[in-house]
């Protein structure tokens, strides 16, 4: 009876039926066709997915991120990066990769980045003379570091799947992060040479130090929120709320923010923080069911038994992965399969923290990845470009994430430095 479960799945996903819907509507139908699954276990673990202390951490990220985007602290982060890059030769581009990667710090949502960064870089850009089908594919890709520079929603969604330490998560994601937009800016610095891409005026070095210092309290978020969570201070969801706090006075500080304004962000982020709370229990209804199914147990048991190397599996696991990230959300996209390969991977001597590194960074690539992408769309539309001129600008950066990945995969050292360097 499982593969009435999925197909029900597949069938709604299809339809254009919302994640959310999908997930309890597939289920509820599925328990009534079994039969002997009691009603009142619907509500109670859908209730249950969601009524979490950790996930709380979700809305006030959330909240902080749409803070520092509607008081213009996005913008200070930029005019910093541009000041000591934008005069290299394809600068700009550097620029969008860097703010990309500090937004990260700020909001941990690609879509967010999407839209924040190519709304202040993708008109500059084009402006300067870049094309702007590279502009649109270069900020698609780039916002995908959002979700893996920490704080991220995508580490605290899967924390809270696979019941591991977040701050963990958040530690074992900086070099990751980093290391997907440094090959973008590798790349980019070899499409400036080779195209001759403009660059700006080289700042002086006054100018350098007052968008330093313009920038330095935006800068000193994620040193808040991951020095708090590592030494104890806080847990993530204090931490949360501390940078909910901490935007709201930077952005009262720089005058950048009206009640007006507030209330938009207030509003904005309750009904994103809804729509994905009601995900987060639709994915544990659903989880539930496979649970009850034993499909873990069967899927570690599959791959144990595979006769191949930890090498192969891992590709094959990648493989699946990008596939899924392709079609659908990271966010229930983690939800269902966390709790799942988890265990898996364990079995395979993988460690937790490790796995939550693939299936995050696998999931978020997908955001950027044709057909579907959402960032190829958002990027697309700032940019005013076609979709197909945006999916071939994106996917020498799109390769370049990929080779990230399985660096990451393969060299599980990499996501261990900074816990090396913390003593731990």
């Amino acid at each position: 009876m499982i593969g009435l479960l999925f197909v029900l799945f597949f069938v709604l996903l299809a339809l254009g039926v919302p994640i959310a819907f999908v997930l309890i509507i597939s289920t509820v139908l599925y328990a009534f066709s079994v039969g002997d699954i009691s009603w009142a276990l619907v509500p109670q673990r859908t209730i249950f997915g969601i009524n979490s202390f950790i996930m709380l951490s979700m809305p006030f990220f959330i909240l902080a991120g749409n803070l520092m985007s509607s008081g213009g602290i996005t913008k200070k982060i930029v005019d910093w990066a541009k000041a000591f890059v934008g005069h290299v030769r394809g600068g700009l581009a550097f620029v969008n990769i860097i703010a990309c990667m500090l937004f990260g710090t700020i909001s941990g949502s690609a879509i967010a980045g999407t839209s924040a960064i190519g709304s202040l870089l993708i008109p500059s850009m084009k402006k300067e003379g870049y094309p702007p089908s590279f502009c649109a594919g270069l900020t698609s890709v780039a916002s995908t570091c959002c979700p893996v520079i920490p704080p991220s929603l995508a580490f605290v969604i899967y924390a809270s799947s696979a019941k591991v330490s977040v701050s963990d998560m958040f530690i074992a994601g900086i070099v990751p992060g980093v290391l997907m937009g440094g090959l973008m800016m590798i790349l980019s610095y070899y499409y400036a040479r080779k195209d001759n891409f403009p660059r700006s005026e080289k700042a002086t070095w006054r100018q350098r130090g007052k968008a330093t210092v313009d920038a330095l309290p935006c800068l000193g978020i994620p040193v808040l929120i991951i020095g708090g969570i590592t030494t104890g201070y806080f847990t993530p969801t204090e931490a949360a709320a501390i940078a909910v706090v901490y935007a709201l006075i930077l952005s009262v500080i720089y005058k950048t923010i009206t009640l007006k304004s507030l209330w938009k962000c207030v509003v904005n982020s309750a009904i994103d923080s809804g729509a994905i709370m009601l995900i987060v229990g639709g994915c544990y209804l659903f989880g539930w069911v496979i649970s009850n199914e034993r499909i873990t147990i069967t899927l570690t048991e599959a791959l144990v038994a595979m006769d191949c190397s930890l090498v192969v599996k891992l590709l094959i696991i990648n493989g699946a992965l990008l596939i899924v990230g392709m079609f659908m959300d990271s966010s229930p996209a983690i939800l269902l399969i966390a709790p799942i390969l988890a265990p898996a991977m364990t079995a395979l001597g993988v460690d937790p923290i490790q796995t939550g590194m693939i299936v995050c960074i696998n999931l978020v690539i997908g955001l950027s990845t044709p057909p579907v992408g959402v960032c190829l769309y958002a990027a697309t539309n700032i940019a005013k470009v076609k979709f197909s001129e945006t999916v071939r600008s994106c996917m020498p950066f799109l390769i370049a994430t990929l080779i990230a990945l399985l660096l990451i995969t393969y060299v599980p050292v990499l996501t261990q430095i900074p816990f090396m360097l913390l003593g731990k």
